[in-house]
C-alpha cells in the first residue's frame, strides 16, 4: 500500500504512513527499517515531504540513525532540514530537535516527551550514569503505561531492569480506561493531558470532529460528565510505586 501512495498529491497521508511505520519499527528495535522509513520524509537536500508531519519525526530519525550506524548521513540530512525551519519554530519542534527536557511546555506532548526521556535514559545507562538514567526511565515508563503504548512500555521496563531496578507490573482491578477501545483510550489520555481536539486530531491523523465524537462516547463509559474530570482519571493510571521511587530519588540524583 505504501508503494502505491502518490506523494505528490497526498503528501500528508504518505508522511503519516511512513512516520507510523518508522515508529513501529523503532519500538520493536528494528533501527535499520526505522531509519529507512523516517528518511523518506525528507529529500536529500532537506526539503520535507510535508511541512508539518515530516518535522515531527526529526528526533526519531536521529535516534534510529545512531542505532543503525547511519549517524553521519543522518546528521547531514537533519542539518539541511532544520536549516529550512523558522528561527522560532515553537515549543513542540524545539523539544523534538533540541530535546530540552527541562522545559515544562514539552509536557503538552507526553508521548514525544517520554520518547526523549527514554532515549536520553538509554544513553545515560550506556555511559554508566545509572543514577542519572533511572528517574528519566521511570518517568518515561509511567507515561507509556498511561498511554497504553505496549512496545514502548516494554523498552522502558527493559532499560530499568538493566539499571538494576525491579520493575513491578501494575496489579489490581481493571481501571476505568480498560472499558474503552484502543483509540478512545488514546484520545482520552491526550485530552486529559490538556491537548485540544485539534491537537489530538493532528497527532493521531484524525479530524477534530472524530476526536470530539470519541470523547462524547467515552464519558458515559468513564462515569464522568465531561472533559474537566479527565485529569483525575489519567492520574489514577500512573503507577504509585514508580511515582514514589521518582520522588524519593529525584533530590539525591539532582545533587550529584
Amino acid at each position: 500500500m505504501r508503494a502505491a501512495v502518490d506523494t505528490g498529491e497526498y503528501r500528508g497521508f504518505a508522511a503519516g504512513i511512513w512516520q507510523t511505520a518508522g515508529l513501529a519499527a523503532l519500538a520493536q528495535g528494528d533501527y535499520v527499517t526505522a531509519y529507512a522509513q523516517f528518511s523518506r520524509l525528507f529529500a536529500a537536500d532537506g526539503t520535507p515531504l510535508h511541512h508539518h508531519f515530516s518535522y515531527l519525526a526529526v528526533a526519531d530519525l536521529a535516534a534510529a540513525a545512531v542505532r543503525a550506524e547511519r549517524r553521519l548521513e543522518a546528521r547531514t540530512l537533519v542539518e539541511r532540514a532544520l536549516a529550512r525551519v523558522d528561527p522560532a519554530p515553537g515549543p513542540r519542534l524545539e523539544q523534538l530537535t533540541a530535546g530540552p527536557l527541562a522545559d515544562p511546555t514539552g509536557d503538552t506532548w507526553p508521548f514525544e516527551r517520554a520518547q526523549l526521556q527514554l532515549d536520553y535514559g538509554e544513553w545515560l545507562r550506556r555511559q554508566r550514569r545509572i543514577n542519572d538514567a533511572k528517574p528519566l526511565l521511570v518517568t518515561a515508563l509511567e507515561t507509556f503505561r498511561g498511554l497504553g503504548a505496549a512496545p514502548w512500555t516494554r523498552r522502558a521496563e527493559s532499560e530499568l531492569r538493566a539499571c538494576g531496578v525491579t520493575v513491578q507490573v501494575p496489579q489490581g482491578a481493571p481501571g476505568a480506561l480498560d472499558g474503552l477501545t484502543a483509540q478512545q483510550r488514546e484520545i482520552v489520555i491526550l485530552a486529559g493531558h490538556g491537548l485540544t481536539n485539534g491537537e489530538i486530531a493532528d497527532r493521531l491523523f484524525l479530524s477534530p470532529r472524530t476526536v470530539a465524537s470519541h470523547l462524547y462516547r467515552s464519558y458515559p463509559k468513564l462515569g464522568i460528565a465531561g472533559r474537566r474530570q479527565l485529569r483525575d482519571i489519567i492520574d489514577q493510571r500512573i503507577t504509585p510505586r514508580a511515582g514514589r521511587w521518582h520522588a524519593d530519588h529525584a533530590h539525591g540524583d539532582a545533587a550529584r
